[in-house]
This record gives C-alpha cells, sequence and structure tokens, in this order.
C-alpha cells in the first residue's frame, strides 16, 4: 500500500463493453462530495477477445497504484445497449468483484453517455446511432442543452431497429437540422453516407465521437445514484445463440424446449 491507497478514498473502477473498444478506468476521491478524478485508463481493441483482456487489464491499472481489487468501493458498468458478448463479461466481472467486496455498483446507460460529450459544444438536435448487427442499429435522439442542464434530454426512448426504420424516425421529426452519428454509421457506411446525401441538413461526427470520452464516464458516474442491487444490462434483442437457437440444439441433440427452458433459468448477469 502506497500513498494512492488510503482508507479515505474512494476508488472508482468503471467498465464498458459495449463495443469494439473495450475500456476500463480506475479513479478516486477522497470524499463523496468530490468528484472522481482519474487514475488510469485503457482502451483495448480487441473484438471478440474481451475475456483474455479484461482481468489482466484491471489487475494492471490497480497493481500500477498498489491496489489491490478488495479496496474498490465504488463499479460503474456502461449498460449498453451493445454486445451481447461485451455485457456479459463486464457485468460478470463486475458481479464477481461486488461479491467479494461488497464495491456499491451502478449502471450507466450507454446512449445518453455518447450523446454527453457533443451536446455541451452542438446546438441542434443529436441522434446517436449505434451497431447492432448487420442493418440493424440502435437509435436514440437527444434534445440541445437548456439553460443549466449537464446532460441532454432524449427525444425518444433506445429503440433497437432496422437501418432502414432509424432513417424513418430520424425524418418523421422533421428538424431543421441535426447531427447522426455513432457506430452505426460506420459499420453501415454506405447507406449512412447516401442518406446524408440526400439530406443536406443533416450532418455528422467524427468516428472519434464513436466512443465515450473518459471524462464523460466520469462525470457520468458522479451523478449516478450507486447501491448493493446489482444492475441490469440493457439487452434490446436476443444473442446470436438465441436467435440460431433451433440450429444449435439440433447439432447438440437438446430438444428445443429444454434449451429455451435452461435460457429462461440463466441468471441476466
Amino acid at each position: 500500500m502506497n500513498s494512492y491507497s488510503d482508507t479515505k478514498t474512494d476508488l472508482l473502477l468503471a467498465l464498458n463493453g459495449t463495443e469494439d473498444a473495450l475500456q476500463i478506468i480506475l479513479a478516486k476521491r477522497e470524499e463523496d462530495e468530490d468528484s472522481f478524478s482519474l487514475l488510469d485508463a485503457q482502451i483495448l481493441q480487441v473484438p471478440g477477445k474481451s475475456a483474455f483482456f479484461m482481468i489482466p487489464a484491471i489487475k494492471s491499472s490497480l497493481d500500477l497504484f498498489d491496489y489491490s481489487a478488495k479496496e474498490i468501493s465504488h463499479i460503474a458498468c456502461i449498460s449498453g445497449p451493445g454486445s451481447f458478448t461485451g455485457l456479459r463479461l463486464t457485468f460478470s466481472a463486475a458481479a464477481g468483484i461486488v461479491s467479494g467486496n461488497n464495491a456499491l455498483i451502478a449502471g450507466l446507460e450507454y446512449l445518453p453517455l455518447l450523446a454527453a460529450g457533443p451536446a455541451k459544444f452542438i446546438k441542434e438536435p443529436l441522434w446517436v446511432v449505434t451497431h447492432s448487427r448487420k442493418m440493424q442499429v440502435y437509435i436514440q435522439g437527444f434534445n440541445p442543452l437548456s439553460g443549466k442542464e449537464i446532460f441532454p434530454k432524449p427525444l425518444t426512448p433506445v429503440l433497437p431497429v432496422p437501418a432502414k426504420e432509424a432513417l424513418d424516425i430520424i425524418l418523421s421529426y422533421k428538424q431543421e437540422k441535426a447531427i447522426v452519428f455513432g457506430s452505426g454509421l460506420s459499420k453501415n457506411k454506405s447507406f449512412f453516407d447516401e442518406f446524408l446525401a440526400d439530406n443536406p441538413h443533416l450532418s455528422t461526427l467524427p468516428q472519434r465521437f464513436n466512443s465515450p470520452a473518459i471524462s464523460d464516464i466520469l462525470e457520468f458516474a458522479d451523478k449516478a445514484d450507486f447501491g448493493k442491487k446489482m444492475p441490469f444490462p440493457l439487452y434490446l434483442r436476443g444473442s446470436d445463440a438465441e436467435d440460431n437457437l433451433e440450429a444449435i440444439t439440433k447439432k447438440q441433440g437438446i430438444p428445443l424446449e429444454v434449451a429455451r427452458k435452461m435460457l429462461k433459468d440463466i441468471s441476466p448477469i
């Protein structure tokens, strides 16, 4: 234990596995009314391989400042929607830590987090469009910041829709100007490029805004309602395994209804 590690410090671990970039953030604060200040942040581009990197990366951050997992007092999990596997991994890691040290935990919704950064300097409505699967996206609209607001208010709930339906939703609001951005655009580039070209009142942002800024994650954590109850990941569509369950059960020789019951009994974490 060194000068960074003492009994007065709240230690925050924030985990984001919603998309290709795995984000692992370590921060601390001395008093409850203080904001969390960054100690370490890792962004790992390991799509499909997060299981091999997440725990070693968490340990690396803790070791750097001579902390142990038992000293983590708060955990913030980005709750999605996003990658089914990524959410399962980050929430499972968080659940394991909580079971060992009784840390407080909170879930942070992903699309409001993505909107928070651009909303600070953009005065038009925002449409966050993130990747779900080929030609499928998650979409949520946000109003510009008003008055003393810190975070933008949502225009819509987050919706899992085909890409074509996302366009219809955006156009239905008949906004004079708006910003459309997120991984859904880059993953379906030609489709959205054509849409933006046909609608010059809409514009987009550089791809660096496709991941939440570390400062925004910490700001959301400062305002989060931490507690003892494990939050739920925001699953808005079935996993690929669920969608292909019939084919999988045939190969495994398991009756389809038995497999469905097994899935129903599995914990959401």
